[in-house]
């Protein structure tokens, strides 16, 4: 078991104290977000369709062809977004610093090294897809729609990568290793990471009255249950497995390093390769893609035994870390 460190505590805690305070404060956010959108789901698309009835214009028109979960989603990220400055200010993680940002030489080499790991692990994945799966380029792109999806990617990457690593480990896990141990953390913040990045099926959506596109005053809480459950529609072990590894060796990369660039500078590249590669080619439906995953890159069992190598090998180095410090003490 690691031992628990005080730069990764929450509240200016010692590494021996417990405190359940960024639990119940996550809970009340998470579940806030989620009663959020349940009530303002349809009043948003009421909204759009009243601003389209005086002025219409493509954006309205746009915005009206919208299934109501895409408004759901988008609502439940307004109070997360717009409280994210006071949820930070109440565990202590208003400064850089604090949440373990640091412009440091040896950051920026550390968070250099691993997006260049991200490269690599994406690079090795999408190379055997492409040798064993049915996998093509696509038609048409010019010099000119490369630039853009690379444009788009780097984009992708950088905002993708830093929200979630905030969210998830900056926030999410540092609280429940504040709460518990530091294995419960790194475990229980990568199942909730998997859970929620693992896609609700389009069938799920059958079951709402009226349909996605009806917006009545309370399908924001038809939505807000089956996108809770939905998991359980398509549930698929070795891609939710693949979700959770990913999760974790995030978490061990930021309890190895201490800085949150270097898990965000892993998730970026990840992501940058991915939306990439999926601009650029084509995956059909195949065998090996059990074994080598899709273009989401964290599915197949490929991809899951990289990553939980990757993950031993981070568990390793920690603890010889560990052992010498102990050693020189």
């Amino acid at each position: 078991m690691f031992r628990r460190e005080k730069s990764l505590m929450l509240f200016g805690l010692d590494a021996d104290r417990y405190s359940l305070k960024g639990v119940w404060l996550f809970l009340f956010v998470y579940l806030g977000a989620t009663l959020f959108a349940a009530i303002t789901t349809a009043p948003a698309y009421w909204f759009v369709e009243w601003v389209h009835s005086i002025s219409p214009s493509d954006t309205t028109r746009w915005l009206l062809g919208k299934n109501m979960d895409v408004y759901f989603d988008r609502m439940r990220w307004v109070p997360i977004i717009v409280g994210l400055p006071w949820v930070l200010s109440k565990c202590g993680l208003f400064s850089a610093s604090n949440l373990g940002i640091r412009l440091s030489l040896s950051s920026l080499k550390t968070a250099a090294r691993y997006f260049l790991l991200g490269l690599l692990l994406a690079g090795i994945i999408f190379s055997l897809q492409y040798m064993f799966a049915d996998v093509s380029p696509k038609g048409g792109i010019s010099g000119g729609d490369l630039i853009g999806i690379l444009v788009n990617a780097i984009l992708g990457g950088a905002i993708i990568g830093f929200l979630e690593e905030l969210v998830f480990r900056g926030l999410i896990m540092r609280t429940i290793y504040t709460a518990a141990t530091p294995w419960a953390a790194v475990l229980l913040s990568s199942l909730f990471f998997a859970y929620k990045h693992f896609k609700v099926p389009d069938s799920v959506w059958s079951h709402l009255p009226g349909g996605l596109h009806n917006p009545s005053w309370d399908i924001g809480f038809f939505i807000a249950y089956y996108d809770a459950i939905g998991i359980s529609e398509n549930f698929a072990p070795v891609n939710f497995a693949s979700l959770a590894m990913f999760g974790m060796v995030l978490c061990m990369v930021y309890i190895r390093t201490k800085t949150l660039l270097a898990p965000v500078a892993l998730h970026c590249a990840l992501v940058f390769m991915i939306q990439a590669y999926r601009s650029v080619f084509d995956i059909g439906q195949c065998e090996a893609v059990k074994y080598f995953g899709n273009a989401g890159m964290t599915n197949g069992i490929v991809p899951l035994t990289l990553l939980t190598l990757i993950f031993v090998w981070l568990v390793f180095s920690q603890k010889k870390s560990e052992s010498g410090k102990s050693g020189a003490a």
